[in-house]
């Protein structure tokens, strides 16, 4: 007796054969497509009494199933929660066949099965449905070649295999010939079993940041676990190169592979010098603490002795704030220790840049940039590139707020300046400042057409506190230094009055008054005792008399003001011509021209200035009350009267471009600015007329050269010690000016054209981002087969304090540059040429080799007069993808280790 359910599915077939057969001319599909939950084991027979030739239901790539086609009844419609919850969508090129004898589908010829967020594609896919088991393999082709292997993805990984099965009750499965991707590293295994906690079991494997289907290198393991997203763990395992297996065994590997930054090793570099011999440095170990802070140790040994230490650290909140702090520590050995009195030294190096997002704060900023180092750190940590040519350093920690409504600001800041070749420091522990930007108060709430001339009157004011320090580097930390503090406060108020004539002459007069506020005064008296100094020498010296100071603590202020008007206009010419390839030029001239008044505010009765004998003879000294070190200077001796001019111009080009497909035109900028101006002083009894100055700037002449000129020349003669006199250069010597100083830099900028594929900034990281912004010069860009900086400096000034005639010229010539000898190859150059010496400078050549999944890079600084001992660094190590992916390759930097 017949069941009921076999019954029904004799039914369902015959009518799907049936519809077939009628509706064959309207079903063009291609694929085979089924909809629908797979044969559950319990709606199947528990008899098999079909025929073998009938136990076989061949469904044509012409036919579609979908539930629509089954009765309600069917046996195919409902699967058993505990075996299979979702619905399965599957089709194949081929055919799909199913075999009801032993309750098996198959599906042929670029198989696509898609479960969930499983998905499988084979040319030759096997579903068991007694076990819920789902078998997958390729196929050969007419050569023999396997074609159509399994590619089985889950939760956004895919994996490729020669074949593999999944059972979907207990969720485990089997691959063979597998390679998967986790975070950076592949990991090919020749037998992997899945559990139900998506972990994997390895049998053989190779783990590698190499991206090739046969890698370059590999750590070679024969037990690997892998925990999707947090880590890979392996037994003893040997690093292979090229297919050889090298000495280097590790009894066990743990390799992170989160999706975030990882904590590891940092290889370092290795290399020699002519004073620390053969050294390691910037080799350490880098922590990933979270997504928001990473830290790296690292630290630099030399065979002379020399040991170093170094702490970076980066840290980043999204909308928030973004920094980076570095801080480097050298000890260096005495070049001879058995010598006497031979020392160490202690080198050291600290950085601190903080961006503050404008959004967490709408109305306030903060911000950071420090940078400070000892003066002996380039030499101690041999530094050879061109940072070595930094001699000062300024930092800065400001915070400051607008206040919404308001003209009102307030701006709080901390300064440091060193220098290097003098040993100078100073700090500003802190600058105080409150602003009133300019307000009209004359200015009606309700705007007419016809303006009143008081309306356009503003008024601005600021106060200014300062706390100064000015020291040396080898006396900071001295117990007395810190009684060198300066303090001053500084108001200044301004007025002015801007106004138009005849609606081209703008006329602006002005006033401004301002006022220094000390708390220390200087007193000068005349002492007449003899007094006798004993030098070293035994020999004593004899003073008949002298000027004594007296510097106490005491209110101290001034006030003094100035008023000027000036007036200028703006003229624009523009010329065209016929000429094909230059179609015109654009000039803007900017006449001004403005008087200035100043009272003496030397004389007794301001009480600013006093006067004391100097000398035995009785020859008077003028002298200031105000505290000597005054932040904000004291009121000017003598008055002013000037009259000041400047002649602006600008010129810009328009020529024939084919790139504008409309007016086949461009602007091509030629000079920004061509500026003459000087003044004449009225008032003063000597030197009234003041140097000629002419200046020109372009950011880029033709968009290709970028310029800076910038000459004095002086209408008066000088003495015989290059002092200007009141005498005239043309009475002098019938000249007309005196050249005085001039200097010019140029400098310009080529690179080739981009090439290759070039990842989208989207996809680039933000840290990564952040660093390239940074660091400029610490990137390579081997999508760019060639780039070349070239620059040119030359100073010429007339005159010293031994001949006033002689001219004293400095030029110079630096470049930097680098080309692909092959798209895997680069090279790369910095150096330059000291004309007026005749030496070539500071010279640095690296050669970078892409090894695919590796890099090496090799640094050498050669023996010059100006660095005599040579240097070299060899760094061998994989490369980032991320890196890969930008194309982007980072050099070698010794200025931290």
């Amino acid at each position: 007796m017949v069941q009921r359910p076999l019954v029904a599915m004799y039914l369902a077939t015959a009518l799907l054969l049936l519809s077939n057969f009628l509706f064959a001319e309207k079903n063009t599909s291609a694929l085979s497509h089924f909809t629908a939950p797979i044969f559950p084991e319990d709606s199947l027979p528990a008899t098999r009494t079909l025929a073998s030739a009938d136990s076989l239901i061949s469904i044509d790539s012409t036919i579609v199933l979908t539930p629509d086609t089954l009765s309600k009844n069917d046996t195919i419609e409902f699967a058993s929660q505990d075996q299979i919850s979702e619905i399965i969508t599957y089709h194949a090129e081929d055919s799909i066949v199913y075999d009801m004898e032993t309750k098996k589908m198959f599906l042929y010829n670029q198989a696509d099965l898609v479960y969930g967020k499983i998905k499988l594609k084979a040319n030759l896919v096997n579903f068991d449905w007694t076990t819920s088991t789902l078998s997958s393999e390729g196929t050969p082709d007419s050569t023999g070649r396997m074609v159509g292997t399994p590619v089985f993805s889950e939760n956004d990984k895919e994996y490729e295999a020669k074949r593999m099965a999944y059972n979907f009750k207990t969720k485990r499965g089997k691959v063979y010939e597998v390679i998967t991707k986790e975070g950076d590293a592949y990991i090919h295994s020749s037998e992997v079993k899945k559990n139900e906690f998506d972990e994997w079991y390895g049998l053989k494997s190779k783990y590698t940041t190499c991206d090739l289907e046969h890698p370059h290198f590999y750590f070679q393991a024969k037990k690997v676990k892998i925990v999707p997203n947090k880590v890979i763990v392996t037994g003893p395992t040997n690093l292979w190169i090229a297919d050889v297996p090298t000495p280097i065994y590790l009894p066990f590997g743990i390799f992170p592979v989160k999706q975030t930054r990882r904590s590891g090793i940092v290889i370092p570099e290795y290399g020699q010098d002519g004073l620390l011999g053969f050294f390691l440095r910037n080799g350490g170990y880098y922590w990933a603490m979270n997504d928001y802070l990473s830290l790296k140790f690292t630290g630099m040994i030399a065979t002379n002795g020399t040991f170093g230490l170094g702490l970076a650290s980066q840290y980043a909140l999204r909308y928030k704030f973004t920094g980076a702090v570095n801080f480097s520590y050298t000890r260096t050995r005495p070049p001879d220790p058995d010598l006497p009195h031979q020392k160490g030294s202690n080198a050291y190096s600290f950085s601190w840049s903080h961006n503050q997002d404008q959004r967490s704060m709408p109305n306030s900023t903060f911000g950071a940039s420090v940078n400070m180092q000892s003066a002996d750190y380039y030499n101690a940590n041999r530094i050879t590139d061109v940072s070595r040519l930094n001699t000062s350093f300024n930092s800065t920690i400001n915070y400051s707020r607008t206040f919404a409504g308001t003209p009102f600001s307030l701006s709080m800041n901390i300064r440091h300046e060193q220098n290097l070749l003098n040993r100078t420091i100073g700090f500003t522990l802190p600058t105080f400042r409150l602003s009133m930007s300019r307000v009209n108060p004359f200015k009606p709430k309700i705007q007419t057409d016809k303006r009143k001339w008081f309306e356009s009157i503003g008024i601005s004011y600021s106060f200014e506190a300062q706390n100064r320090l000015d020291t040396y580097d080898s006396i900071i930390f001295k117990s007395d230094t810190w009684n060198k503090f300066r303090f001053g406060i500084n108001q200044n108020i301004s007025i002015d009055a801007p106004i138009t004539l005849f609606k081209y002459i703008n006329v602006n007069p002005s006033f401004s008054y301002q006022e220094r506020t000390y708390f220390k005064g200087v007193e000068k008296i005349w002492n007449p005792d003899t007094l006798y100094i004993s030098k070293a020498d035994g020999k004593i010296d004899t003073l008949y008399g002298r000027v004594e100071s007296d510097t106490s603590w005491r209110f101290n202020s001034s006030r003094n003001f100035n008023a000027s008007i000036s007036v200028a206009t703006k003229v624009v010419g523009i010329y065209n011509f016929k000429n094909s390839k230059l179609k015109g030029m654009r000039h803007i001239f900017t006449p001004s021209v403005s008087f200035n008044y100043r009272p003496d505010f030397s004389t007794r009765a301001w009480g600013y200035y006093r006067t004391v004998q100097s000398n035995a003879e009785g020859t008077p000294l003028r002298y200031s009350t105000l505290d000597p070190g005054a932040l904000y200077g004291i009121p000017q001796a003598g008055s002013e009267g000037s009259v000041n001019w400047s002649l602006l111009n600008s010129l810009e080009l328009k020529v024939f471009s084919k790139k504008d497909s409309v007016n086949h035109e461009k602007k091509v900028g030629l000079f920004d600015q061509i500026t003459l101006s000087g003044s004449y002083n009225f008032v003063a009894d000597s030197l009234r007329l003041r140097p000629f100055v002419l200046s020109v700037v372009s950011s880029r002449i033709f968009n290709l050269i970028n310029l800076n000129f910038n000459a004095v020349f002086d209408p008066y003669t000088t003495d015989s010690l290059n002092r200007p006199i009141n005498t005239f250069q043309w009475a002098a010597k019938r000249q007309l000016l005196r050249f005085a100083t001039a200097n010019v830099s140029l400098s310009t900028s080529l690179h080739s054209k981009l090439r290759g594929d070039v990842a989208a900034p989207g996809v680039v990281p933000r840290m990564m981002t952040d660093y390239v912004s940074y660091s400029p010069d610490q990137i390579y860009d081997f999508n760019i087969p060639w780039n070349i900086s070239l620059s040119y400096r030359f100073n010429l000034s007339r005159g010293n304090y031994l001949n006033p005639d002689t001219l004293i010229t400095v030029q110079a010539i630096s470049l930097t540059g680098d080309f692909n000898l092959t798209p895997h190859w680069k090279f790369t150059l910095s150096t330059g040429f000291d004309i007026s010496r005749k030496q070539i400078t500071l010279t640095n050549i690296s050669v970078i080799r892409d090894l695919h999944c590796w890099e090496l890079t090799f640094n050498w600084t050669p023996p010059l007069p100006t660095f005599p001992q040579q240097q070299f660094s060899i760094i061998l190590h994989p490369k980032s993808p991320t890196l890969k992916d930008m194309k982007l390759q980072k050099r070698n930097s010794l200025q931290y280790f």
